[in-house]
């Protein structure tokens, strides 16, 4: 088959431009099945359906693994919790000498809330009752967790070296542990899965209950130092065995991040777009009706991407309070 040139010249063109319009845009989460997962899953495909954007998940162990890559611009956007998002950029914690100065944030994704989980019939009421009392620590394969029990102990007046520690692996053996009866108290995100066992293994002391976090300004700024945090306000449901009542917990940040080589349209795009689709986020993943238009920016020690901070000035979010 023969072709004029004009045609020949137009099949070149959309066999060179194929490859560009196919190219992926990777956001970055923790591994299948974890909440970041969930989350990252249902944010690219926001993104497929209404910006035009071939978004793909690609899951890593943890966010230490993917942050550089998403430094370095071989990712396109991740989500990273707010320790991470302090620490990456600082070169400190995890990223010891190892400084990513190329992340920026784009928007809060939803808090995490955490606290103290005891027996429910358990004598202590506050944060502070811990005190020479053994709870899970070292968290040695999940260090932010040792970071987050610090600022719900700061929260407290309290640190570190105030309670009986019991070595566990991570928040879900230091969740278990309370339900085997090997500690008085465990600090936990609530809603995880390994609530729910010690919850049904505790029914005879009926069941497990989280103690509420001080909300005066004192303490969160005790427990903010510690870990950039803010206070979440928890209601009983059915799905958070140990809320028994409105509970006020640390409220531990997930952000989507970008770098510094986003566009800035894409970066205004991408945030207006959250802004205005909770309901559909929620449709795919229950945990993003912790999503908040309204609080979509947070005060700390990190940098915003400028397409974000355009638009958060024109809804009146910026600058963050």
């Amino acid at each position: 088959m023969k072709f004029t040139r004009p045609l020949a010249m137009a099949i070149l063109a959309t066999a060179i431009a194929v490859p560009a319009s196919a190219q992926t845009f990777g956001l970055a989460t923790n591994p299948q099945g974890s909440l970041y997962h969930r989350v990252g899953v249902a944010v690219a495909k926001l993104f497929n359906d209404k910006l035009g954007i071939k978004a793909r998940v690609q899951p890593f162990s943890g966010t230490s693994t993917y942050i550089p890559l998403l430094n370095e611009n071989e990712i396109q956007t991740g989500i990273i919790n707010v320790s991470d998002s302090v620490k990456a950029p600082a070169g400190t914690g995890a990223f010891e000498g190892r400084p990513q100065p190329n992340i920026r944030m784009l928007s809060v994704l939803f808090p995490l809330p955490f606290s103290l989980l005891v027996p429910a019939d358990s004598p202590i009421k506050s944060i502070r009752e811990i005190k020479g009392h053994r709870i899970p620590n070292a968290f040695t394969s999940q260090t932010t967790i040792a970071d987050l029990q610090e600022a719900v102990l700061a929260n407290a007046g309290l640190k570190p070296s105030d309670i009986v520690g019991y070595p566990v692996p991570n928040v879900f053996k230091g969740a278990e542990s309370l339900g085997d009866g090997k500690v008085d108290g465990a600090m936990t995100a609530a809603g995880i899965a390994a609530i729910q066992k010690s919850h049904i293994k505790l029914r005879g002391r009926g069941g497990v209950r989280f103690v509420p976090i001080d909300t005066s300004p004192e303490a969160v700024a005790r427990m903010s130092a510690v870990v950039p945090s803010r206070v979440l306000m928890l209601n009983p449901a059915k799905n958070l065995p140990g809320v028994v009542a409105p509970t006020p917990m640390m409220a531990f940040l997930a952000f989507l991040a970008a770098n510094d080589k986003m566009t800035d349209e894409q970066a205004y795009k991408i945030v207006k777009l959250l802004h205005d689709s909770k309901p559909e986020l929620v449709k795919m993943t229950r945990i993003l009706s912790r999503f908040d238009p309204d609080g979509m920016t947070f005060n700390f020690k990190a940098k915003w991407h400028p397409g974000a901070i355009k638009f958060y000035k024109e809804v009146g979010q910026w600058p963050p309070k």
